[in-house]
């Protein structure tokens, strides 16, 4: 008795183990007589023997699913490296602009209670320090939150 099974990583499992199970079962002298093969296959590529199969329907078909597929691998590694470098790019942006204005805001509070204003000056770089803590503290919590899922 051979069965070929070729199924996705569950399904593979499953199937395992009720073979084992059905083997288990039978006297000890069918167990002998039993073979089963199972063949499991996962891959960005099709089989080796379908691969054959398919150099047989039509030549260097192959060679060209294989050019393919590398092409692909190719096209999302550097898609993925493009999004990553947008990403970093991005962040730094952020990280420049929230800056500039922080020290827009700290300048802005000082010029107050220069003024002669300095209740109003202490509000407001208080405030201003206080969501620049609030940012930084809530980043790391938010980072924590996405490790843990």
């Amino acid at each position: 008795m051979n069965d070929v099974l070729a199924r996705t990583s569950s399904e593979s499992t499953e199937k395992v183990d009720e073979i084992i199970d059905e083997v288990e079962k039978l006297p000890a002298g069918e167990r002998q007589m039993v073979t089963r093969q199972l063949e499991l296959y996962q891959g960005d590529l099709p089989h080796p023997d379908i691969l054959d199969g398919y150099n047989k329907l039509y030549p260097n078909a192959a060679e060209k699913i294989i050019k393919n597929g590398i092409a692909e691998s190719e096209h999302r590694r550097s898609m993925d490296k493009q999004f990553l470098t947008s990403q970093v790019h991005a962040h730094y942006f952020g990280q420049v602009l929230a800056f500039i204005f922080g020290l827009v805001l700290v300048i802005g509070s000082l010029y107050l209670i220069l003024s002669n204003h300095p209740v109003a000056g202490g509000i407001f770089g208080g405030a201003t320090l206080l969501g620049a803590m609030g940012i930084f503290t809530n980043q790391k919590s938010d980072n924590k939150k996405d490790k843990s899922k």
